[in-house]
């Protein structure tokens, strides 16, 4: 008489499930490789420098940034808001574009800010003119502040605040150099006006520097 065989297929088994898992854990190291999890400092930067420009929000005036870089014949500003390398992001117009409905209700963006960027090297020099093309509320002096700063790494090269007063007063920024590498080697004082012909630009009388007041030293088309 034949004896019964037990038989047991537990060992295939566990062979098969390490088989199984060793594919996954190899799949996921591939897909760890080819798509590696970004840290914060590897996300580019599109900018090289940034000129900012801010005034009180809940003052109600139009303040324009006009910026030429080396060899341009023109400069960007709300009329032609980008050339090579040169980008006015935003064209802020005081309180008509500060305001948006969303849900039926009006949410407002409390900050008048104006920002250039410089996206890529181009050696030699750049001039920085304020324009206020109008103050609608007539509210008195505004007082606007520029940030010239380098993006990567963030440094501060100036932070400089200006009073304005007047329709059409136009304040000429400290202009800087930028060096074959990318760099800003000098900031200087600069009367090149970069504010077009016919707008309705008045140069500021400055018969000294007090206008301008250093604070932390460092080193839409729909204008009418």
């Amino acid at each position: 008489m034949r004896s019964k065989r037990y038989t047991s297929n537990t060992a295939f088994l566990d062979l098969l499930f390490n088989v199984l898992l060793g594919f996954v854990v190899l799949f996921v190291i591939a897909l760890l490789m080819i798509n590696p999890i970004t840290k914060k400092n590897d996300i580019p930067t599109k900018a090289e420098f940034m000129i900012i420009v801010e005034w009180p929000w809940d003052i109600n005036a139009d303040v324009d940034t006009w910026v030429r870089g080396p060899d341009d014949r023109e400069s960007i500003g709300f009329r032609r808001r980008e050339n090579h390398i040169l980008h006015l992001d935003r064209d802020d117009l005081g309180n008509p574009n500060d305001s948006r409905i969303i849900n039926g209700e009006v949410v407002l963006n409390k900050s008048n800010r104006e920002v250039v960027t410089v996206r890529g090297i181009a050696p030699g020099d750049y001039f920085i003119n304020l324009h206020l093309y109008n103050n609608y509320a007539s509210k008195g002096p505004i007082t606007v502040t520029v940030t010239l700063a380098d993006v990567n790494p963030y440094i501060e090269h100036y932070v400089l605040t200006v009073v304005m007063d007047t329709k059409g007063q136009v304040e000429m920024m400290p202009a800087f150099t930028v060096n074959d590498e990318g760099e800003i080697t000098h900031v200087f004082n600069s009367d090149v006006l970069t504010v077009p012909v016919g707008s309705n630009a008045a140069l500021a009388n400055q018969p000294d520097a007090t206008r301008n007041t250093l604070i932390e030293p460092d080193m839409e088309s729909s204008h009418d």
